[in-house]
């Protein structure tokens, strides 16, 4: 958590506020698509078998990356982009620097393609990402993310109100 919080922006360390005896989103619902994957990363670090959720710790990190592109670019959540095309569409090669999209881009193509497995995947049961990857994952997706959407503004305005 100590991190994650380092990182800044919105994370594990402050998605959620405890709503009686749940948690809930604590950001404003317009924010959803952002970080509802986070929220769900702290479903799966906070259950027992972390063996078995790396995958999706992987996966919903990536999907916030993703989701980070998307409102920085203006392109509408719903569109249904993979992170891949996101990374070739003009604007986006334009405003990023070169070294940050390559990143995203070895991201996409080693991780996120991994974790998004096929259901026709004969070794669907084998486990794809340690608890250290899952780890290491998420925390550079956190910073991406950061990177992504702090020249939005977003970080000053994301909270909902009390």
């Amino acid at each position: 958590m100590a991190i994650d919080q380092e990182i800044g922006g919105v994370g594990l360390h402050n998605v959620n506020i405890r709503d009686e005896e749940y948690f809930t989103g604590n950001y404003r619902i317009e924010f959803r698509p952002l970080f509802r994957p986070i929220q769900y990363v702290f479903t799966w670090v906070t259950d027992d078998d972390l063996v078995w959720n790396a995958r999706r710790i992987v996966q919903d990190s990536c999907l916030h990356v993703e989701n980070a592109v998307k409102f920085r670019f203006a392109i509408p959540m719903d569109e249904n982009a993979s992170l891949g095309v996101l990374l070739g569409r003009r604007s986006v090669i334009i405003e990023l620097k070169p070294a940050f999209l390559d990143l995203l881009r070895a991201l996409n193509r080693v991780v996120y393609r991994t974790a998004k497995h096929s259901v026709e995947d004969l070794r669907i049961n084998a486990h794809r990402f340690t608890r250290a990857d899952a780890l290491a994952v998420y925390l550079m997706c956190r910073w991406a993310g950061v990177v992504l959407l702090q020249p939005t503004g977003l970080f000053n305005d994301w909270k909902r109100p009390d």
